[in-house]
């Protein structure tokens, strides 16, 4: 058998010493643990206590008939797997086995490989059933009621660490890709913070041009540029006695980061165009996706900054890396997403699809899809693989391939590229709704263009 069967038992029920040895001898060959008893009374004791993943059972056996002991099997298990054996095979026999909802037949004498066939077929089965299982257990089960609403180990390790973190002022730097859940666990350290009761302002650096990103954190006096008709406060003024969050915090620019190293140090600066330094009491926790320290050994971020920045650094793992996850949170998407009163549920083909998905772009791709597939599946009670469109298209294997002279980051934009530009075409070229659909920012969609 080619199938790999690791941790199967399989049970052989049959009054011949001589048939269960060969049985056993076939069946542990094939890595497959093995149990086996002399008559059925055995085997339903066996059964009543024990998990098994397929029976192999002779038809004629003393004090209780191999059909009978099919019948109160089934009765207990109507999943169970049983293949019959019998040396007096008549057409009556087989017929009121199958009836009885047997799952093979085999007459003695059989051929090895026909033993085979028939139980990689059974254990199949058997392997179907306990994935739909699997399945239908984390589709019925709820979010977690913890802070980070997840499962996952290192998720709940984090969580830990927060309520720590959330006690001190120092500021915090939050590692993770698109996604991932960054602004919840900054809304998180705030709402366990003494801070609290101050403002909570997020500032999405990427979503901003570059060149206003500056007045936009800092705020700017009356005339310091035209259009500037009035003085209006920065983001950073705002968040005093609070919390700052800045997101996507690799996008500053170099003047940008030189005034927010003044702020973090001397906690002031100065507005856009004025003269007069501003203080403020403010908790900054920042986020990127990119690796700030690789950034400042090329050049690319201040490396005072950085040391100052990362007092306190958290990296949260990619959905891909929390299966558990995937499953609860598809199904608490659709129910928040559901207009009707009971809201779809996911079938197992569909959560296989989900599972088997690596979710580039994390929990917001994944929300994005069940967004989708809601609108999609309609009125249906249940939602089908179908209903899941992803972003990206499979990837073929050349298009994997390094091309000549291009390194690995060469190679990840290129795809990336790629993937930007199918999803924009799918989208007639709307922008914004590639972005929202890629789980990206526009200002991303533009710079891989």
């Amino acid at each position: 058998m080619n199938e790999k069967t690791e941790k199967l038992v399989v049970l052989v029920v049959d009054d011949e010493e001589n048939i269960r040895l060969l049985l056993e001898k076939v069946l542990r060959s094939a890595d497959i643990d093995v149990i086996t008893v002399d008559n059925g009374h055995k085997a339903l004791s066996f059964l009543h206590h024990n998990k098994v993943a397929v029976t192999i059972m002779d038809i004629r056996m003393p004090k209780i008939g191999g059909l009978d002991v099919l019948k109160k099997i089934r009765e207990q298990d109507p999943d169970a797997i049983i293949i019959m054996l019998t040396a007096f095979a008549t057409i009556k026999t087989a017929v009121e086995a199958m009836r009885l909802g047997a799952f093979d037949y085999l007459t003695k004498p059989f051929e090895i490989d026909e033993l085979n066939a028939s139980v990689n077929r059974a254990l199949k089965v058997w392997k179907l059933m306990e994935e739909n299982r699997s399945l239908r257990a984390l589709i019925s089960k709820k979010l977690p009621g913890n802070l980070l609403c997840s499962d996952n180990p290192q998720m709940q390790k984090i969580e830990t660490m927060l309520k720590k973190i959330a006690k001190s002022d120092h500021t915090l730097m939050i590692y993770g890709e698109t996604g991932t859940g960054k602004s919840m666990v900054a809304k998180a350290v705030h709402q366990y913070s003494s801070r609290k009761e101050g403002p909570f302002i997020w500032l999405n650096c990427a979503a901003l041009p570059e060149h206003l990103i500056e007045s936009e954190l800092f705020g700017y006096e009356k005339g310091a540029f035209t259009g500037a008709a009035q003085q209006r406060k920065g983001q950073l003024e705002m968040a005093d006695k609070g919390t700052l969050f800045l997101d996507e915090l690799s996008i500053l620019s170099p003047s940008a980061q030189g005034k927010l190293l003044l702020a973090l140090q001397e906690g002031e600066f100065l507005r856009v165009g004025g003269s007069k330094p501003i203080k403020v009491d403010v908790r900054i926790i920042a986020a990127s996706n990119q690796p700030l320290k690789a950034m400042v050994e090329r050049g690319e971020f201040r490396a005072d900054l950085f040391y100052r920045l990362n007092v306190i650094n958290l990296e949260l793992p990619p959905l891909r890396e929390r299966h558990e996850d995937i499953i609860p949170l598809a199904q608490y998407f659709i129910n928040r997403y559901s207009e009707k009163e009971n809201p779809s549920l996911l079938g197992p083909e569909a959560a296989r699809k989900l599972l088997s998905y690596h979710w580039p772009g994390n929990i917001r791709e994944l929300e994005n899809a069940v967004k989708q597939a809601v609108v999609l599946s309609g009125s249906e009670r249940y939602i089908s693989p179908e209903h899941f469109v992803f972003c990206e298209e499979p990837i073929k294997p050349a298009e994997c391939s390094l091309l000549p002279g291009e390194t690995l980051r060469e190679a990840l934009t290129r795809l990336e590229r790629k993937i930007i530009r199918t999803v924009l075409s799918e989208c007639n070229d709307q922008v914004t709704k590639a972005a929202e659909r890629l789980g990206v920012s526009v200002r991303t969609i533009y710079r891989h263009l």
